[in-house]
């Protein structure tokens, strides 16, 4: 007999045998030919902003914009390295950046109109994760296969650095002598950030997978040039995403 090519007719009966409680778990369409080493996500959704700093009620209390203008959608890429069956290093990076229009809530220009200004907040993190998984993430079927669960939750921290932006411009009032200017503030720099997050991943196929996460995200740093004045701004904030992972 060639075993060369009667071995893979015998992972796939093994595969099909498995007991019942594992079968219910695995992802119901097929198997890979090894546990697979690496994996490769995209994720988007929606970045909040904790916003509490200085800037942020500043630009609540004088200007027509709220604590929700500053969160944005979130479009993040990710690498990860399996280093056993429950453990995980991913590499990432995300952006979120929102564009708010706003006037000021108690000035008018002398012509009547609003004075008004545009404000953008953008943050991007590159961090990296260590993921524990709560339960294993498939089972070798032989030395020939490995099935994937079904659902697979976990958690998991990390940390890295954050380039972020602050940018305000369009028309203010100076309250020294009234005066309505026109200018563009600034504040950019780059900071540590860590995190902390849970999520779960769902099987889609033996290679294709659904991620949902939450996470939270704390940083916060210095502003620079054109805001001085103010204290440390911060870029903490909650986030939560979907995306569609490959493993390999």
């Amino acid at each position: 007999m060639d075993f060369r090519k009667s071995w893979l007719p015998m992972v796939v009966g093994a595969a099909l045998l498995l007991p019942g409680g594992a079968a219910a778990q695995s992802s119901g369409d097929g198997f890979l030919f090894r546990t697979p080493k690496i994996q490769i996500g995209f994720r988007a959704g929606y970045a909040g902003a904790t916003a509490s700093s200085e800037i942020f009620d500043f630009s609540r209390d004088e200007l027509t914009l709220d604590q929700g203008d500053f969160g944005s959608g979130l479009f993040g890429v990710e690498l990860g390295f399996r280093v056993s069956e429950r453990v995980d290093v991913a590499l990432a990076f995300a952006n979120s950046s929102s564009t708010t229009r706003s006037e000021f809530r108690d000035w008018i220009g002398e012509d009547d109109l609003p004075i008004e200004q545009e404000t953008t907040f953008t943050r991007r993190p590159f961090t990296a994760t260590m993921r524990y998984y709560l339960q294993d993430r498939g089972r070798s079927v032989s030395r020939f296969a490995w099935v994937p669960n079904r659902f697979s939750p976990y958690v998991g921290a990390g940390g890295g650095f954050m380039w972020y932006e602050f940018v305000q411009d369009g028309d203010f009032v100076d309250f020294q002598d009234l005066a309505i200017f026109n200018t563009r503030f600034t504040s950019d720099g780059t900071t540590l950030t860590a995190h902390v997050l849970g999520g779960l991943e769902t099987s889609l196929s033996p290679r294709l997978l659904l991620n949902i996460e939450g996470r939270y995200e704390w940083a916060s740093t210095e502003m620079s040039q054109d805001f001085v004045d103010f204290d440390n701004i911060d870029l903490s904030g909650f986030q939560v995403s979907v995306g569609l992972g490959v493993r390999f």
